[in-house]
């Protein structure tokens, strides 16, 4: 590396494949091109050196570098739900900014798009861009650090600019658990046919494509048990997919009562190992999106209109919770990807912890008597002296 004039200024050039290249230039003295020389050169002496021209690729550029070999390490949904965000909401917003002109202030700004969206202009009172939800930005955040962590690995620029940011505060979504009786206006007021997936769902807290992806030769209805091994998911495109489980937790046996069990055994009849358990009254898989038509209806004929799907598997949690279940058999059970989870989501409904907790002090208070300590310290100090 060395400097040279270039018109009314100096450069910083080298000599790369046998050609000469400009490393950076626009110094307005030969003293300060020099002093950047010098600690480009002990950068290199260090295995620091980061080549000033790298900082100048594009992010959508980057993107299209990176995001062939990222792909190759997602389930399908997630190249679905990553690629989607990409392109929707990275590179339109990002893309024309050089790597190197990504810092924490362009990624504050990028944030508060996405979070407060942007009016469309032309048409009043519609939208250019739809605010998103703060989970959804913190995705997309999310999906930005991987892209600029391969940055940094590759040696495209020196620091991480999404390390510092700060994020919009998440909002629990609250959590709805049925009563025995609500549990059971709403299996009253479903179909016949979707009665048994209903009473599955809150009865083993399965998620929905571990419940509609179950096979055949994963159930055993005799024993009173079925095995996740897999979950059905539905792509954009309208296909249906079948994954591994949502963690690697997620494959696990579960168990169920025999009254499940009676409920489960007319399906099997006449079917196949392969075949999926749960189907529409046409024979075909169940998209959730169908079945949500006839959701919606059911709980408002139960009386529980608002009710989703997932909150069958809260239901089920609540209810373990409710007979003192352990929450590291309750996280096994629910496939979560660790008890740290399982706390997280139902910890605040354990108040038996905590009468635990008081019990085992008061019960260790009522051990100690002041009296007789405070005599054995002065016998001890008594001893010393």
């Amino acid at each position: 590396m060395w400097v040279e004039k270039n018109g009314p200024t100096y450069r910083i050039r080298d000599l790369i494949d046998g050609k000469k290249v400009t490393l950076e230039a626009g110094w307005p003295n030969k003293t300060s091109a020099k002093k950047r020389l010098t600690t480009l050169k002990a950068d290199q002496l260090r295995g620091d050196f980061i080549d000033p021209r790298a900082g100048k690729l594009s992010v959508a550029d980057w993107v299209a570098l990176w995001w062939p070999g990222h792909e190759t390490g997602l389930k399908p949904t997630s190249v679905q739900s990553e690629g989607s965000r990409v392109r929707m909401h990275i590179v339109p917003l990002l893309g024309h900014l050089a790597l190197d002109e990504v810092d924490n202030l362009a990624i504050q700004a990028w944030i508060t798009k996405l979070l407060v969206g942007m009016p469309d202009l032309n048409r009043p009172g519609k939208w250019a861009r739809r605010p998103l939800s703060a989970k959804t930005v913190r995705s997309c955040h999310g999906l930005l650090h991987s892209l600029m962590s391969a940055a940094v690995r590759a040696r495209k620029i020196r620091v991480n600019p999404c390390a510092d940011t700060k994020l919009p505060e998440l909002v629990p979504r609250e959590m709805r658990f049925l009563t025995e009786p609500e549990a059971g206006r709403l299996l009253a007021a479903v179909p016949e046919h979707w009665q048994p997936l209903v009473l599955l769902l809150v009865s083993t807290g399965l998620r929905w494509g571990e419940a509609v992806g179950l096979q055949l030769k994963q159930l055993d209805v005799l024993g009173g048990k079925l095995t996740v091994v897999r979950a059905m998911h539905e792509m954009s495109d309208g296909s249906l997919i079948f994954g591994t489980p949502k963690t690697a937790r997620g494959r696990r046996t579960v168990t169920f009562t025999p009254k499940v069990a009676e409920a489960l055994a007319p399906l099997v009849v006449g079917k196949d190992r392969d075949d999926l358990v749960f189907e529409t009254p046409t024979g075909k898989p169940v998209r959730a999106r169908n079945f949500r038509r006839g959701w919606l209806e059911w709980t408002a004929a139960a009386g529980l209109s608002g009710l989703r799907i997932h909150d069958l598997r809260h239901t089920q949690a609540a209810w373990l919770i409710s007979s003192n279940v352990a929450l590291s058999a309750i996280s096994r059970r629910l496939g979560h990807g660790s008890i740290a989870v399982t706390d997280g989501l139902y910890g605040h409904l354990l108040p038996q912890v905590e009468v635990g907790i008081l019990a085992a002090v008061a019960d260790a208070l009522e051990h100690i008597d002041l009296t007789a300590v405070a005599a054995e310290v002065a016998a001890e100090l008594a001893e010393v002296e």
